[in-house]
């Protein structure tokens, strides 16, 4: 299964601030429409987007859970749930932290390859020390500063796609990255089953894969310093953007909940489906990889025809609550099967109903979202906050699925499964209480 990672979402800017969601408020003011993008600069961010998403996804989903079963294999349900979560609340605060800093930098080489270079360094020095680690404590620690690490380096490409190209150009854009990240969680949980005999190249390749295709990326996409008007914000501004009262902003918060709630879902399936594939269904880690590889490939498939088609008969219906309530339920009956799951085919169709949730939950929430913002002059902060709801969701599921999975003395995937069902359905619940939107 792959997933979006939660900050990584591309968020077109409004016509008074780019985006500070996230990754960071930046320029305030009218923006110039940039020039038509060539198709060779297109093609350039698209591959360095997907050499960033590849970085990301080969230890999300695969090297990092290894790497932890190997060191501690009784304990590392709790450990891999306690090294998500402290890596998932520091990359919640480094995020805007990268972000106003890179959109404050006035380098003569730019503002953006800088932060670009400090991440593949700081992702390099970190993914050496998780390779070498002997205990989970190291693995921790290089899973966090790795996270930084990624902060700074895709905190910095993102905005690239408001900056460097056309309003005509960026759905396009936007769609070919999409495809890209879901190729790149593919591409990682494969290579990993492949590496699994050479920790050094399971860590390091999708660094150096990164640093290779920057050098293309830094003759091709241009960059600047800030421009000497750039607002300068402080850090507790750019947090402060980050809060909303629910109680005058109701449908707004109830969005909010109901993709946090989805989100738990999806946590408890992309953290653990590795555990479950060795301890459940007794597969050793390359085989386990290969199948992860296998079922993410008919995902894209999968998520690309739910995404496409549910936001498309949801615009000319004019309904969005209805696929909310589809979507959670495909969720919830899809984590069902798989907590009953004994077989790679069950998992496989447990996996496929959840993914086809995800296509589906993610096009028509995302315009529920859009429906429903207070304000839409500041569209940009109020989308920053809907995305919070997933790095949120990524740093608090993992610190409660490691009691679920004690439950009876301990493996209890069952239990967490089932667990995660009653809470996407909540997404359904919630989406109902919605007044504005139908």
């Amino acid at each position: 299964m792959t997933t979006q990672h939660p900050d990584r979402g591309t968020k077109l800017p409004t016509d008074t601030a780019d985006d500070p969601g996230p990754n960071g408020p930046v320029v305030t003011g009218v923006q110039p429409e940039p020039p038509r993008a060539s198709k060779w600069l297109i093609f350039v961010y698209t591959i360095t987007m997907f050499a960033g998403s590849f970085a990301l996804l080969t230890p999300t989903l695969f090297a990092v859970a290894y790497k932890v079963q190997q060191v501690d294999p009784q304990g590392k349900e709790t450990a891999l749930g306690v090294i998500v979560a402290v890596a998932a609340v520091i990359n919640l605060l480094a995020g805007p932290l990268c972000g106003v800093l890179s959109d404050r930098t006035r380098l003569r080489w730019g503002r953006r390859r800088p932060w670009i270079v400090a991440g593949i360094i700081i992702c390099a020095g970190s993914g050496l020390l998780m390779a070498l680690a002997t205990t989970t404590v190291s693995i921790g620690i290089g899973w966090a500063v790795y996270t930084v690490g990624l902060a700074c380096a895709l905190g910095a490409m993102n905005p690239v796609l408001a900056e460097t190209i056309p309003s005509g150009q960026r759905g396009t854009v936007g769609a070919l990255v999409g495809v890209g990240g879901q190729l790149a969680g593919v591409a990682g949980t494969l290579v990993g089953s492949m590496l699994t005999g050479d920790p050094l190249l399971l860590f390091l390749l999708p660094v150096a894969v990164l640093a290779v295709l920057f050098v293309v990326y830094a003759v091709t996409i241009p960059d600047g310093p800030a421009p000497a008007a750039t607002e300068r914000q402080s850090l507790g501004a750019v947090f402060r953007q980050l809060v909303f009262d629910p109680r005058r902003h109701r449908d707004f918060a109830l969005v909010w909940l109901g993709r946090f709630l989805m989100q738990v879902g999806l946590t408890f399936l992309s953290t653990y489906q590795l555990y479950f594939l060795l301890d459940r269904l007794g597969l050793v880690p390359e085989d386990a990889g290969r199948q992860l590889a296998f079922v993410g490939g008919i995902g894209i498939a999968v998520t690309t025809l739910f995404a496409v088609v549910g936001g498309i008969v949801s615009d000319r219906l004019k309904r969005r609550k209805a696929f909310i309530y589809l979507a959670s339920a495909l969720s919830a009956t899809g984590l069902v099967i798989l907590a009953f799951a004994n077989g790679v085919p069950q998992f496989a169709t447990a996996v496929g109903f959840v993914l086809a949730a995800a296509g589906l939950f993610g096009s028509v929430d995302l315009a529920l979202a859009g429906d429903v913002i207070p304000d839409s002059s500041e569209a940009g902060r109020w989308m920053g906050i809907y995305y919070v709801a997933n790095t949120t969701s990524t740093a608090l599921a993992p610190m409660f699925a490691p009691a679920i999975l004690l439950i009876g003395g301990g493996g209890n995937y069952t239990a967490l499964f089932l667990v995660g069902a009653v809470v996407a359905l909540g997404a359904g619940l919630t989406a109902q209480r919605i007044r504005a939107v139908r």
